[in-house]
This record gives C-alpha cells, sequence and structure tokens, in this order.
C-alpha cells in the first residue's frame, strides 16, 4: 500500500470515529448511531469509550502494532 493509499485509509475511519462521537454528543443512542453508519454496536461502544477518555484525540488513528 503506498503512503497516499495508507493516509486515505486512515483519514475516512478517523473521521467516521469522530462522527460518531459528535452524534453520540448531539443525543443519539449508540444503537442507532450503529445502524445510520453501518456499524456494530460494539464499534460504537468503542469509540464512544475512546471519546469519552480522551475527546476528538482519542479517537485518531492509533498505531499498527506488530510486524509490517
Amino acid at each position: 500500500m503506498d503512503h497516499m493509499t495508507k493516509d486515505k485509509s486512515t483519514n475516512w475511519k478517523t473521521e467516521r470515529r469522530k462522527r460518531a462521537w459528535a452524534l453520540y454528543q448531539a443525543g443519539w443512542l449508540q444503537k442507532d448511531i450503529a445502524e445510520a453508519m453501518g456499524v456494530t454496536n460494539g464499534a460504537v461502544s468503542q469509540w464512544v469509550k475512546r471519546g469519552k477518555e480522551g475527546g476528538d484525540a482519542a479517537l485518531q488513528e492509533r498505531p499498527k502494532s506488530g510486524a509490517p
């Protein structure tokens, strides 16, 4: 995967997490966010937890662990 493709992949995932966090802060239920975004309830639950613990900064893409 070249550098530009990786940046785009990371960016849309980060933006998806931030959008879910914004919807949660606006009063949406986690199950409704999951349905609207086409992800699992568990994914939204993890994102909300990260958002509560560290805000938008906690929703950034994390470095991959292990061998490249």
